[in-house]
């Protein structure tokens, strides 16, 4: 398991120690919440067909289940969502909105000027930054 250092060991001021603390909270919140989804869909995750056995001597008629198990693989989903949200970490408020509403909704540029009561070309300015940003972090990694 990886640790963590404590905030206190590190050279940060206040504010940016808060707002780590802030989305570790996150993290770990988000990492038990797909953690017991994932044990959820573990109950119920086999599909079961059922078919009869030929009748024993006793007049019973056995079933034989088959199982197929499902592969979802919830550590890389949980791992990706965090790797996600740290990229976006490095975008301002509004490129965060831009992008989430374009990128992870589907909005067009035109619904997100609306929405946050700015025009088309500036949600494509902002948009467009965003992306240059997330592709230089990218190519940092």
């Amino acid at each position: 398991m990886v640790s963590i250092p404590k905030f206190y060991e590190l050279d940060l001021d206040p504010e940016d120690a808060r707002i780590a603390a802030w989305f570790l909270k996150g993290l770990k919140r988000e990492a038990r919440r797909l953690y017991l989804k994932q044990k959820k869909l573990k109950q119920h995750e086999l599909l079961i067909l059922n078919n009869r056995v030929d009748r024993d001597n006793d007049g019973e008629s056995p079933e034989l289940i088959d199982t197929l198990a499902d592969g979802i693989d919830v550590l890389s989903r949980v791992e990706d969502r965090i790797f996600v949200r740290e990229a976006l970490m490095m975008l301002t408020a509004r490129q965060q909105k831009v992008i989430m509403a374009t990128v992870f909704e589907g909005a067009t540029e035109k619904e997100v000027a609306e929405r946050l009561g700015i025009s088309q070309p500036a949600v494509n300015k902002i948009k467009n930054r965003a992306l240059s940003k997330l592709k230089k972090y990218l190519r940092a990694i």
